[in-house]
């Protein structure tokens, strides 16, 4: 993609494929392991997400590592989750770097769990601890060997000003480096990614927030996009989402939500539950990123004691929205 040509999608056709595919989903054992739910041994079928897909908790070592959310397909079992912690002992999950913790028997589980993984989900690599060199190892010991081509990773950067350039740059060519094993999105929302653009182009941060045209900040949003390797850029702000692929560029108008529920604790893990379950369901780019929207809102609004109705529902008033004259110019394409 050498030109920047960013057109407005239409909210309405996606929100109405979402309910069709939800109401039709037909869940065939497939599990999401949540970093927010409990990770004790349980059947699959104990609870399933707002999406209806069968969910329990993420090993505690897999959250060491950074992980905040991950696909499995059917065949997985709950033995497989469960042995990840068996194997791991307090003092290696407090170890620093990935040649102390890992070992023959640890990576063995590991890619006996991850020969069934769909999606990955990384958390904010500016306040994981060591992300890079865990990450790293993750990938060439653990995945890469597994020769698997389909994988979908999703990763999001947090704030890189309080990083040095060299360590943006590198984790830049990590995050690159994970396409060779599949799809990489990266998310950033509008914040980092200024922030960035100023790290990666030498400009000091000097914490005075200032207007950009939207023609400038979309520039600067494809420069990002074009200095990476990966299948998806990802810029969300509280009015849209912004979407830079090699195939398509488009803007997402979404609705406004509560500034306790935009900037809640848990608001990306959430946005990731959504976004995770529709690429299990093999939907496309602008579908998944509507779906974890409505999940994060959803689950922000109900505090987290939600059902697949509640989803259906806001859906439905999202789609009613967009007959409102003030909304009427943001979705033309």
């Amino acid at each position: 993609m050498e030109t920047l040509n960013v057109h407005a999608l239409n909210p309405g056709p996606v929100l109405a494929d979402l309910i069709s595919d939800l109401q039709n989903f037909n869940n065939n054992g497939d599990i999401y392991l949540s970093v927010n739910r409990s990770n004790e041994a349980v059947p699959a079928d104990d609870h399933k997400n707002i999406a209806g897909i069968n969910e329990l908790g993420l090993p505690n070592f897999l959250k060491r590592l950074g992980i905040r959310g991950m696909t499995l397909d059917s065949q997985c079992d709950s033995l497989s989750i469960s042995a990840i912690d068996a194997i791991v002992f307090e003092e290696i999950v407090s170890l620093k770097h990935w040649r102390d913790i890992k070992n023959d028997q640890l990576i063995a589980a590991l890619q006996a769990l991850f020969k069934h993984c769909r999606t990955i989900a990384f958390g904010d690599w500016a306040n994981v601890s060591d992300a890079s060199d865990l990450w790293t190892g993750l990938l060439f010991d653990v995945i890469k060997p597994l020769k698997k081509k389909d994988l979908d990773f999703i990763f999001y950067l947090g704030d890189p000003v309080k990083m040095l350039f060299f360590q943006v740059d590198e984790i830049l060519d990590i995050i690159s480096d994970f396409s060779y094993t599949g799809k990489v999105t990266f998310f950033l929302d509008e914040a980092e990614a200024i922030k960035l653009w100023k790290v990666l182009n030498g400009e000091q941060e000097d914490g005075i927030q200032k207007n950009y045209a939207p023609d400038d900040l979309r520039r600067k949003y494809f420069s990002i996009f074009r200095t990476m390797s990966i299948y998806c850029l990802s810029i969300y702000s509280f009015t849209d989402v912004i979407v830079f692929t090699e195939d398509q560029q488009f803007v997402l108008a979404r609705q406004k939500a509560d500034h306790s529920i935009e900037f809640a604790k848990d608001a990306r893990d959430n946005f990731v539950a959504g976004h995770s379950s529709g690429l299990l369901m093999q939907m496309d780019i602008a579908h998944c990123i509507a779906l974890g929207i409505a999940v994060f809102v959803i689950m922000g609004e109900k505090n987290n004691t939600t059902n697949q109705k509640d989803l259906l529902t806001y859906l439905e008033h999202w789609i009613a929205d967009l007959d409102k004259p003030e909304n009427s110019l943001l979705y033309q394409s």
